[in-house]
């Protein structure tokens, strides 16, 4: 739910706090549960979201089983044992908790906010909502070139899953596109969009509010 620039921002303020972890695979961790192979209009993905975010059928993300994921895959994982293991999978599960967060804070207000304009098409409101959200992304990246995403995410080599369920293969497809899509927008629709649904101010506000919830 959360956009992937908003996910690396959470991950590098988190550094602070947690200094020893592996920098890399953090930071790749913070944008894998995103790593099911979309269809042609990106309406379902293989593997399904249930699975990479911790859904039963039906639930919104607001809904993400977080704790399951930690009790699963983390609670019993030293950091001295394997510390990339670790570092992918706290990123793993501080993405979840991001997801959640802006579903309740950002996609839900949202849609309050501007009911009428969901009302009248749901899709094609979404699709409105995100340009803006994705909009955000690709200003934060020409503004600031000494962000993760360029330092490590676009300088470092695709780490391997450290999931059972989620696929390398898979995994590496989506770092791909990532980097694309943010380090060749030749085109620069972003500079032309008003912010109506999201601006930098509130984007920035969840990210600070993130990093003091964790």
């Amino acid at each position: 739910m959360g956009t992937w620039i908003s996910h690396l921002r959470i991950a590098e303020n988190l550094l602070n706090h947690f200094p020893d972890l592996d920098e890399v695979t953090f930071a790749f961790g913070n944008l894998s549960p995103d790593s099911g192979i979309p269809n042609a209009d990106w309406t379902e993905f293989d593997p399904p979201k249930e699975i990479t975010h911790f859904l039963q059928k039906g639930q919104d993300e607001d809904e993400i089983h977080d704790l399951v994921f930690y009790q699963q895959c983390l609670a019993n994982i030293k950091p001295e044992d394997d510390i990339k293991l670790y570092s992918f999978r706290l990123g793993y599960f501080f993405h979840l908790i991001c997801d959640i967060m802006w579903a309740r804070r950002i996609a839900t207000a949202t849609k309050r906010d501007f009911k009428e304009l969901f009302d009248r098409n749901f899709k094609e409101a979404v699709g409105i909502v995100k340009d803006d959200w994705y909009g955000l992304d690709q200003l934060y990246v020409r503004d600031h070139p000494e962000s993760n995403f360029w330092h490590v995410i676009m300088k470092n080599t695709d780490p391997p899953s450290y999931l059972p369920f989620v696929k390398t293969e898979a995994l590496h497809q989506q770092y791909a596109h990532i980097r694309k899509y943010y380090s060749q927008q030749e085109d620069q629709w972003f500079l032309s969009l008003p912010y109506h649904y999201l601006n930098e101010k509130t984007m920035s506000r969840i990210v600070n509010e993130a990093q003091r919830q964790y």
